[in-house]
């Protein structure tokens, strides 16, 4: 019993630790919308992002073709921008260390779809 609750312990705190510092971008379809809570959504998109103090990570649950991702900062200005063929690639990384600290905006389009989701880096 006493083993069984160890493991379970160091099981929890490796899947917090792995966390730790890693944030979820809310991606949302359409116009850009300020940041804040998001209606409720019966759709499911195939894209999610996450940003850390080292990387911007993008992943693709299938391929959706081709994808472009483009990263703007608080001026407008493009910081990043990629094709993605997601027949041969289910997750890009982008480096953020020599970003500076700020509002981010990342859009993400394949086919019709647009998504759209707002990060900081501090």
């Amino acid at each position: 019993m006493k083993r069984t609750f160890v493991f379970s312990l160091m099981l929890l705190l490796f899947v917090v630790g792995a966390k730790a510092g890693t944030t979820e971008i809310d991606l949302s379809k359409g116009q850009k919308q300020p940041p804040g809570p998001a209606p409720a959504s019966l759709s499911y998109n195939p894209v999610s992002a996450t940003v850390s103090e080292t990387e911007l990570a993008v992943y693709f649950d299938w391929s959706v073709g081709d994808a472009n991702i483009t990263v703007y900062d608080s001026s407008n200005n493009v910081v990043y921008q990629d094709v993605v063929d997601t027949d041969s690639t289910s997750e890009v990384y982008v480096p953020v260390t020599s970003w500076a600290s700020g509002d981010y905006t990342i859009t993400i389009s394949y086919g019709t779809t647009n998504l759209i989701g707002y990060f900081q880096i501090s």
